[in-house]
């Protein structure tokens, strides 16, 4: 499909952002978190919890079609951290009819406009490093940042998106006032020119190809003393783990080192870069010290 066509198939979806109108707006809220997470119905968020909440400082907003339909939602919570006020966004789920056409970052966009006029200016929340759309969404479009990683986080679920893996993610940190973030939001991502980045910035492992689309990890060097560094993961890392479990294992295990490593450091995720490269695409965590 050319460019062209894609911005005017994107131009057609015409999507109207607001709070949930009824009760069985957060029906359909449930509806929508058993298709994106394909949980049982014991790790669904019940709608009442979805209403006390909104009720008492909590936020949810929806993403309806133009014929009214939710296509898509994003909640959070109040919450502290670091001794400050924040909103802890614990969900966002977008109809798989309705994904690549910037429905989340509508969302997120909404989301953000409304916790400052709440005079908050930190929203968090987490992601799945193993997810290299999620860790674009939230770290390449959004601007956010990681300072932590916890292991196993949410224990065994039923998500089939967490099937044979410990649940590790990403704390992530989005500083909704800051320069940065309000230049990535306003521009996107940067296009890059990989080659010259990769002069400029040392690469800690190299990925080697052990078959067809599969990647494993080099050795980690996890003592690079420059301000900036990159780990490169591979781009189909959750088809690895649909493919050979024991190899997103190991993908796993080199994570919780790196980011152990150089969190402990003083360092944070603070972009995740899609490029191409000779006609395959490369996706690395960007690493800086503070």
């Amino acid at each position: 499909m050319s460019p062209g066509r894609r911005k005017r198939r994107r131009d057609e979806i015409k999507v109207h952002i607001g709070p949930f109108r009824t009760l069985d707006d957060y029906a359909a809220c449930m509806e929508i978190q058993r298709e994106v997470w394909t949980c049982q119905d014991i790790e669904i968020v019940p709608a009442f919890f979805l209403l006390a909440a909104d009720h008492h400082g909590g936020l949810s907003l929806a993403a309806y079609n133009n014929l009214g339909d939710m296509i898509g939602f994003v909640s959070s919570i109040m919450g502290v951290l670091g001794g400050e006020p924040i909103h802890y966004s614990y969900l966002l789920g977008v109809r798989k009819a309705y994904r690549n056409f910037d429905v989340g970052f509508k969302l997120k966009l909404a989301q953000r406009k409304e916790v400052l006029k709440r005079k908050i200016r930190t929203i968090a929340w987490t992601f799945d490093p193993m997810q290299p759309l999620n860790a674009y969404f939230n770290l390449g479009k959004l601007g956010a940042r990681a300072e932590a990683y916890r292991e196993n986080y949410y224990g065994e679920t039923t998500s089939i998106l967490d099937k044979g893996l410990p649940t590790d993610r990403i704390m992530a940190r989005w500083n909704l006032t800051d320069r940065q973030v309000e230049a990535r939001l306003e521009t996107g991502p940067p296009r890059l020119e990989l080659r010259k980045e990769l002069k400029r910035f040392p690469v800690i492992n190299r990925l080697e190809e052990i078959a067809p689309a599969m990647m494993t990890c080099s050795h980690v060097k996890p003592d690079f003393d420059a301000d900036r560094v990159l780990f490169e993961i591979p781009y189909n890392l959750p088809d690895i783990k649909s493919r050979n479990l024991g190899i997103a294992l190991e993908w796993q295990g080199k994570m919780r080192q790196v980011f152990r490593a150089y969190f402990r450091k003083g360092y944070a995720a603070t972009d995740f870069w899609v490029a191409e490269d000779e006609g395959h695409l490369r996706t690395f965590y960007f690493f800086e010290r503070d």
